[in-house]
């Protein structure tokens, strides 16, 4: 527990360390969401400060203090009590507790916590953009890949152009084609990506609406967008670090996904039905080929 570890470093800080502590146990139901930045003011101190206490607590940043106290609140909170199907919990009778089970539980705690979190003011806003852009540009390397080409593929099935790159310097060289009826999207979970960070500015300063997808909102990449949604990452085992990572991204490409749809039911059902049918005709082709 977050609360435990402040408490048994307590007695190795220094005055305006404890004051930090002090704060964040007065203020225990808003530790997961405050900024770093709320919690220095709050406590009368630096940020340094801040940042000083949790690494002789045992955290090397301020988002992986965060992470600790989402994790706690989750297995706290009796109202989420993970309410796990009757086969699942079958299953987890058979089995001793593991790494496996770890990560279910971070990847539905990370899904909750974006939920909680979302601002769905921010969301319509960014739908209304989306709708009418010219071109909508969606980077992301490595982990972020994967949600980068998720969101693309989809908004061209709802009929809206968007384009992405697994190459990096494509990334860029796209983004610095970008105007004002443009949009560029960047995923990166620490938000300190560099290739997507360059992207982002590069269409930034070419007009396009930048919208940053993150899960730290004091990043890099959370400063250049004009949009910022934070997708938490919670990891306990090592096996879940590059596994569950991903989770709370996806989540927001379906959150996305679906306010884009339910804002225009009619336009965007009709897209859907065209992405359909083109489907079905290629596969009919195909199979008369093979005939």
């Amino acid at each position: 527990m977050w609360k435990v570890e402040l408490k048994v470093n307590y007695p190795k800080l220094s005055k305006r360390q404890k004051q930090v502590v002090d704060y964040l146990l007065q203020q225990e139901k808003q530790a997961g969401t405050m900024t770093i930045r709320e919690c220095a003011k709050g406590a009368g101190v630096g940020q340094p400060t801040v940042l000083r206490m949790l690494e002789k607590c045992g955290y090397n940043s301020w988002t992986s203090f965060q992470h600790e106290v989402w994790k706690n609140r989750g297995q706290d909170e009796k109202g989420t009590d993970w309410k796990l199907t009757e086969s699942f919990q079958r299953n987890r009778a058979g089995m001793k507790e593991s790494s496996v089970f770890q990560v279910i539980r971070d990847d539905i705690q990370m899904i909750a916590d974006m939920a909680e979190h979302l601002d769905m003011n921010q969301l319509n806003q960014v739908v209304k953009i989306i709708k009418k852009a010219k071109i909508i540009d969606v980077y992301g390397t490595d982990n972020s890949a994967n949600a980068a080409s998720e969101l693309s593929g989809r908004l061209l099935h709802l009929g809206l152009t968007s384009r992405n790159y697994s190459d990096l310097f494509f990334q860029k060289i796209s983004a610095g084609h970008l105007g004002e009826k443009d949009v560029a999207v960047s995923f990166s979970i620490s938000g300190e990506t560099i290739a997507v960070i360059e992207a982002l500015k590069a269409a930034k300063q070419c007009g396009a609406v930048t919208i940053a997808v993150t899960g730290d909102a004091e990043s890099t990449l959370a400063e250049c967008a004009d949009y910022v949604f934070v997708t938490p990452t919670i990891y306990v085992h090592k096996v879940s670090r590059w596994i569950a990572s991903r989770i709370s991204q996806m989540a927001f490409v379906d959150t996305l996904c679906a306010a884009i749809m339910e804002s225009d039911m009619e336009r965007f059902s009709e897209q859907l039905n065209k992405s359909t049918k083109e489907f079905e005709e290629d596969i009919s082709e195909r199979a008369k080929q093979i005939k």
